[in-house]
């Protein structure tokens, strides 16, 4: 007995559908006839409709009444017109330019001023590059032994497997 019930209601949604999609049919029909968008067939249908149907009679009436009260609004005009917007644009990215422009031209200057200022302070070292120059002709030279060490250098601990790590003895000096 519920699935006769249940049988029957789905019946009556897929009815309200149907009758819900007809008349978003219609109604895009007769939104389309009014506007001249419609074929000559569309055409046709829409008369045979609007002289059976009185629904469709007072929708039509409905839509041609929007349509002139939509015609019938004031339109604003626009406060400034196109060619000052576009000069107020541009003037606003020559502004930008100028600025940046400015802002590097000034940071070139700053940089410029702190390296000339610190060539000059004392106690800083100069960026001119300088000379070695030898005072004294008879001065002494340095002299490097490459085959004798100015040091002994130690050589490293011997590991014998049955004796152990046994300290090496370095030769004396004296």
């Amino acid at each position: 007995m519920t699935s006769n019930f249940e049988a029957g209601k789905q019946s009556k949604q897929e009815a309200v559908t149907q009758m819900d999609s007809l008349q978003r049919d219609r109604f895009e029909l007769l939104s389309a006839y009014i506007d001249g968008e419609v074929t000559a067939q569309e055409r046709k249908q829409v008369q045979e409709l609007l002289s059976t149907d009185s629904t469709m009679q007072h929708l039509y009436t409905r839509l041609l009444k929007l349509r002139q009260g939509m015609h019938q609004l004031p339109v604003p005009t626009p406060a400034v017109t196109a060619q000052q917007t576009a000069e107020q644009v541009f003037s606003r990215i020559d502004r930008r330019r100028n600025r940046r422009t400015v802002l590097w031209g000034g940071a070139a200057i700053a940089a410029l001023f702190v390296s000339a200022v610190s060539g000059i302070l004392p106690g800083g070292r100069s960026l001119v590059p300088q000379l070695a120059q030898n005072p004294d002709a008879t001065a002494e030279t340095l002299e490097i032994a490459l085959n004798q060490p100015v040091i002994e250098i130690p050589k490293a601990a011997v590991v014998d497997p049955e004796k152990g790590v046994q300290p090496l003895r370095l030769p004396d000096l004296n």
